[in-house]
C-alpha cells in the first residue's frame, strides 16, 4: 500500500451513498487511497442494513479504497484502525470520547460517527478490496436530526458549545470547517495504515505485522475502555427481539478484532457480528 491515503479525491454534491458510488464503478477500485467524498449522502448506509442520517452541510461523509492485501477474515481489523484514526482527530476538538464495537465513536456517550467496511473482489486482485465508509457528525445542533435520534446523536459543534457554556459564557466555540477536519482524517487513516499494517504481506507474516497490530488492539481496548465492561450481546434482531443475547465481561480481542466475552459460567465467547448492549452493573 505504497500511495497515500488521498492522493485522488472525487468531490461529488450529492450522492446516495459513497460506499454504493464506489462498489458501482470497479475501474476506481483499482486505486489504492482513492477517496469520494459527498456534501450529501440521501440513501446513506450504516451496518447490518441500517440507515445513516445525513443533514446537508453538517457531516462529513466519504469512502477509501483500500488494498490491505488480506484474506477477508482479517478484514475487520480495519474497522478498529478507523475508528483509533477518528478518535485521534476528534481528541483536537472534544473530550469524553469512547469507541464501541465495532464501529461506533462516541462522545458523552452519543454517537458521532459510523464506520461502514465493505469488500469486492476485482479482476487481478487475489485479495478483496476494501471500501471504507466514514460519516461523522461536525455541524448543527442535535435537534436538526430526526427526533428518534436526538438522544442517542451528538455533533462536534454541539459538544464544543456546551463546553463553551460551561467554561465561560462569554467564550464563543472555534469556528468549524469541514475540509479541516477531512483533511484531517485522511492523515490519521494514512498515519495508522502505515503504523498498524505490514509494508506487505507474504506468506510468512513479519514481525512488524505482528507488533504493529498488537498495538492497535491494546489502543482500541483503552480508548473503548471495554475490559471488564459489562455486556449483552446479540447475534442477530431475532435473538435481540428475544432478549436471548449473551451476557458477560469484555476481556478481550481476538487477533482479527473480534470481541471475547467471559460468561458468568467462565466460557470464553467470542463476538463475531451482531450487536453489543452496555450493561449496567
Amino acid at each position: 500500500m505504497s500511495e497515500k491515503i488521498g492522493n485522488q479525491i472525487i468531490r461529488l454534491k450529492e450522492i446516495d451513498s459513497t460506499n454504493s458510488y464506489l462498489k458501482a464503478r470497479k475501474n476506481l477500485l483499482r486505486r489504492h487511497g482513492l477517496v469520494v467524498i459527498a456534501e450529501m449522502q440521501n440513501s446513506g448506509r450504516g451496518r447490518a442494513g441500517r440507515k445513516f442520517t445525513s443533514v446537508i452541510g453538517s457531516n462529513l461523509t466519504f469512502s477509501v479504497v483500500l488494498h490491505p492485501n488480506l484474506p477477508v477474515q482479517e478484514i475487520q481489523i480495519f474497522t478498529l484502525l478507523a475508528g483509533v484514526a477518528v478518535a485521534r482527530v476528534l481528541e483536537n476538538y472534544v473530550n469524553n470520547i469512547r469507541l464501541k464495537w465495532p464501529n461506533d465513536v462516541l462522545v458523552n456517550e452519543k454517537k458521532i460517527c459510523g464506520i461502514l467496511l465493505e469488500t469486492i473482489t476485482i479482476p487481478d486482485k487475489s485479495f478483496p478490496v476494501l471500501i471504507m465508509g466514514i460519516g461523522l457528525n461536525t455541524k448543527g445542533h442535535i435537534n436538526d436530526y430526526p427526533g428518534e435520534l436526538q438522544n442517542i446523536v451528538t455533533t462536534i459543534e454541539y459538544e464544543l458549545s456546551s463546553i463553551s457554556n460551561k467554561t465561560l459564557k462569554t467564550q464563543m466555540a472555534p469556528v468549524l470547517k469541514n475540509e479541516k477536519i477531512f483533511q484531517q482524517l485522511l492523515l490519521e487513516l494514512d498515519s495508522c495504515v502505515e503504523e498498524f499494517n505490514p509494508v506487505s504481506i507474504n506468506s510468512k507474516i513479519n514481525e512488524k505485522y505482528h507488533s504493529g497490530r498488537t498495538s492497535l488492539l491494546q489502543e482500541w481496548l483503552l480508548r473503548a475502555n471495554a475490559l471488564g465492561r459489562n455486556v449483552c450481546s446479540f447475534y442477530n434482531e431475532a435473538e435481540r427481539s428475544k432478549d436471548s443475547g449473551i451476557i458477560g465481561k469484555i476481556v478481550g480481542l481476538t487477533r482479527e478484532g473480534y470481541l471475547q466475552i467471559r460468561t458468568d459460567s467462565g466460557q470464553i465467547q467470542t463476538h463475531v457480528s451482531g450487536d453489543i448492549i452496555d450493561m449496567k452493573g
